[in-house]
């Protein structure tokens, strides 16, 4: 889908509102105790990641203020689910608008990246609420008492990322991708061509967000991510470090929970994004491609050691802006962009020799991958000798919004689809069930058969419950059957969710409190 028609609202670029410290206190006679996990994440030339994680071992509290000092001149430079102020060595992190409930044995966390000199050592001590998080419960207004044991901490759901070769067949792959959804309109947003996760109206991205959606059956989620303005100049074209740290947090987020994971390149091949430039009809080619090399060489080294549940995708509708026939060159440089791609990524080495790589043909359009335009599938010969020469390592995505009058046009005209429809003025006179089923099966018959698994990365459809309340039924009667289809024919999905609810928005949950906001259409995806 055409990056712009996924933007429903536009706010200040700003992850971090820095605010007056004010103490926060929970109830006067609360019992009190915490414990603070903190973990550098990364570590740079002059920089660092960190993510601190908060338990309340006390009683239930309605917001919390973490405060804790640097022991070696280190500053917070930009935080994420929460607020901060710094004042020497001392910091203060209060909770953000969304997440200061907190209750008994009950876990927040919030990171941040910072600036270093020398030594980077972690903070000895931490409070909350004004309690020092020593792992006990202190009774508040009691004598102190020897603290009992430690309650064990809960594990991470996942363990550190595996090593040694990706295994598993495109079949097995294509079942544990299961049912999956887009975090779309947050790292691929950008204001003038500068990313920023929260430019386009979505919150900082939660752990708790992460939980409801794997809480309501996803396996997978796909990750837009844009870079833009975040690459440096030639020749290294370096990207931002900060940037590509929250990336991996982020990832991290659904990874650590046992979730499948794809990121790929968004909005940087799009002509109508400021700051684009993997732009298939335009002049440079080379310096284009090199450009490109260098920022998934950079990409793919950092994620080299995570396991098999990582994909990495080469772009995101990539075409000319044209929406008719495939031209040339440009076809020729899509597919030659596909081939860098997978080079890069083998020869960064790690599970990268091995892992399933994603790649799209013309605008992920079905018809230009598996007609006869010019899509070629990249060769492979830079993976591990370790897998079966039987086996494909490369997967084919294409997207999914037929008819788009139904699932994209912003109009109360089309807004009933399938079977069930009841006013036939309401619904498009194309693109139903019969047309959805004949498009998957050319994918199965031009890429599954073969070996090459399909992933529907997108697939959606637009809230008209404003112009035709009975709506919701056919949205969910839409994605009941793309899924359904796309299982007949060995496929795996992804539902486009741009994060945003009410009229023309995608989205399928509340991003700001974590919590559903389409539980019909997502029975439908779950087969309920």
């Amino acid at each position: 889908m055409l990056s712009l028609r996924k933007v429903l609202a536009v706010a200040a670029a700003s992850a971090v509102a820095v605010v007056g410290s004010i103490a926060v206190t929970g109830q006067a006679s609360a019992a009190a105790g915490c414990r603070v996990d903190y973990t550098v994440t990364n570590q740079w030339q002059g920089g660092f990641g960190a993510d601190v994680r908060v338990t309340n071992l006390g009683d239930p509290i309605t917001g919390w203020d973490v405060r804790f000092s640097f022991g070696a001149g280190q500053r917070v430079s930009q935080l994420w689910n929460g607020s901060v102020t710094q004042s020497g060595a001392e910091v203060s992190v209060r909770n953000a608008g969304w997440n200061g409930a907190l209750g008994t044995n009950g876990t927040t966390s919030f990171g941040f990246n910072g600036a270093f000199t020398g030594t980077n050592p972690a903070p000895s001590a931490f409070t909350l609420n004004g309690v020092a998080c020593t792992g006990a419960v202190t009774p508040s207004g009691s004598p102190t008492t020897s603290p009992s044991a430690t309650p064990s901490q809960s594990p991470r759901p996942t363990t550190t990322p595996t090593s040694g070769p990706v295994t598993g067949s495109a079949a097995q792959l294509v079942a544990d991708l299961g049912k999956g959804w887009n975090l779309g309109n947050q790292l691929e947003a950008n204001i003038n061509g500068m990313p920023s996760e929260t430019a386009w109206g979505n919150p900082v991205v939660t752990s708790a967000l992460i939980d409801r959606v794997k809480a309501a059956g996803f396996r997978t989620i796909r990750i837009p991510v844009s870079y833009l303005g975040k690459i440096g100049s030639a020749p290294s074209y370096t990207v931002d470090a900060a940037w590509l740290s929250r990336i991996q947090e982020v990832v991290d987020l659904a990874y650590d929970r046992g979730l499948h994971v794809i990121i790929n390149m968004h909005g940087d091949g799009y002509k109508s994004v400021a700051g684009s430039w993997l732009i298939c009809d335009a002049s440079g080619q080379d310096t284009i491609k090199d450009k490109y090399q260098k920022v998934w060489q950079q990409v793919a080294s950092r994620f080299s050691g995570y396991g098999g549940r990582l994909i990495l995708e080469s772009m995101n509708e990539n075409f000319d802006g044209q929406y008719g026939a495939p031209t040339q060159p440009c076809y020729s440089n899509i597919n030659a962009y596909n081939q860098v791609f997978v080079d890069t990524v083998r020869r960064t080495g790690g599970n990268n020799t091995s892992r399933w790589l994603l790649v799209p043909g013309w605008n992920t359009n079905i018809d230009y991958t598996t007609g006869s335009y010019g899509f070629v599938v990249p060769t492979d010969q830079y993976r591990s000798s370790a897998i079966p020469s039987s086996e494909r390592r490369l997967m084919i995505s294409a997207h999914f919004y037929d008819p788009w009058d139904f699932t994209g046009t912003e109009s109360g005209a089309i807004t009933q689809w399938g079977p069930n429809a009841t006013d036939a003025a309401r619904k498009s006179t194309w693109g139903q069930q019969d047309f959805m089923d004949a498009q998957l099966k050319k994918m199965h018959d031009t890429f599954t058969v073969n070996g090459y698994p399909v992933f529907i990365g997108e697939y959606g459809s637009i809230d008209k419950t404003s112009s035709d309340p009975s709506n919701n039924r056919y949205r969910a009667d839409y994605a009941r059957t793309l899924v359904a289809t796309a299982k007949k024919y060995g496929a795996a999905t992804a539902y486009w969710d741009n994060g945003h609810n009410g009229q023309y928005g995608f989205a399928l949950f509340d991003r700001s409190s974590a919590t559903v906001t389409q539980q019909g259409i997502i029975d439908a995806i779950m087969g309920s």
